[in-house]
């Protein structure tokens, strides 16, 4: 048997290996079924970026080669995969038009198992609905999605694929997100901080009202997407080193206000960095006290927490911090992570009489 693993797989390239992979899309586009990884079997993710999704693909493409013959796939490759009836689909549907590698396998091929992969959450259904055609043909939904989207899955127009969820908590290996955040500005001088995307899914709106709402705060944004009024905002950098280092003296407080975000891996980052979190349910976290919870709707209470944060003792901060930390690095583990992914499989597999790493 094989397994047909598809995700992201193609992190940051030089800008001739960029001219590489298009060159190759086109050719896909065109029939020709290169591939874009390279030689699928092989991949050397050795040299990947440490963050999601890449980190995904490396941890689980590791794990599945050390149970049965793994082929990579990049998910928005455009290539037919030819499964057998002892193998193994699992990945990422692409949210496009049909043509990408996980959408047509699941669709046409002959497998065994197939499994899909990825981030959930419904207050904004529109961004998963395009996997609705899909659901008839899995056998398993590896959810990542924070418990407030399990818990509230009855409530919203995906109840129907709740029995065929698994649901999974990111992770990050916390070894390489040291802790640098030890020391906080004074009441009255301290700052917010967001690190993502823009967009109405990520709450980016609702940061630009809050802190109209409350001029006395600051808060900076670094991110990809066009900026909004209200906060600074900052073009994407690598964290790690002096970079880091000064957003950790600059900064005290992350906060994220997304409306419709699965599982963000930038609220376990900036728990392991030592930053206090704030966050909305609908980030995905919800009911930890580690972490205090804002409102999508409630802005009187988002400014009270404002003003709590920028007045609180620093022994205060630095105790939620360290309790953060802790839960990082006890549960939100890669170990549990590909632990939970092939339980499932495996949980799937027995109830069709398949062994799931078998020859």
């Amino acid at each position: 048997m094989s397994v047909h693993f598809v995700y992201a797989a193609t992190p940051a390239m030089d800008r001739a290996s960029a001219m590489a992979a298009r060159a190759i899309r086109r050719l896909q586009r065109g029939g020709v079924p290169w591939s874009l990884v390279g030689r699928r079997e092989a991949v050397d993710t050795s040299g990947w970026h440490i963050r999601a999704p890449f980190t995904i693909t490396d941890r689980l493409y590791a794990a599945f080669r050390e149970r049965a013959r793994t082929l990579l796939y990049d998910w928005t490759e455009r290539v037919p995969i030819r499964g057998g009836k002892k193998d193994l689909l699992v990945g990422h549907p692409y949210p496009g038009d049909g043509g990408e590698v996980w959408n047509r396998a699941c669709l046409e091929g002959g497998f065994g198992l197939r499994i899909a992969l990825f981030p959930i959450s419904h207050r904004m259904a529109e961004v998963n609905s395009f996997f609705e055609p899909y659901v008839p043909r899995v056998d398993r939904i590896l959810g990542i999605m924070g418990p407030y989207w399990y818990e509230t899955l009855d409530r919203s127009p995906f109840t129907h694929w709740k029995e065929k969820i698994v649901r999974l908590d990111m992770a990050i290996d916390s070894r390489r997100f040291p802790r640098v955040k030890r020391r906080f500005n004074p009441p009255g001088r301290r700052k917010f901080l967001y690190i993502g995307g823009a967009g109405a899914q990520k709450g980016t709106h609702l940061l630009s009202i809050l802190f109209g709402l409350a001029p006395a705060h600051r808060c900076l944004w670094i991110g990809t997407g066009a900026g909004v009024p209200n906060i600074e905002h900052r073009p994407w950098v690598r964290l790690e080193g002096d970079a880091l280092s000064s957003l950790a003296e600059e900064c005290d407080v992350f906060l994220t206000m997304g409306v419709s975000d699965a599982n963000p891996t930038t609220i376990l980052e900036a728990m392991a960095w030592g930053f206090p979190v704030c966050c909305t349910p609908e980030s995905g976290y919800a009911g930890m006290p580690e972490i205090v919870t804002m409102s999508v709707t409630d802005m009187r209470h988002n400014r009270e927490v404002l003003d709590r944060m920028q007045e609180a003792p620093e022994e205060v901060l630095l105790a939620q911090a360290d309790r953060a930390r802790r839960l990082v690095e006890s549960e939100y583990t890669w170990e549990r992570f590909t632990g939970t992914v092939l339980g499932a499989i495996e949980a799937a597999a027995r109830e069709k009489g398949i062994d799931p790493w078998g020859p």
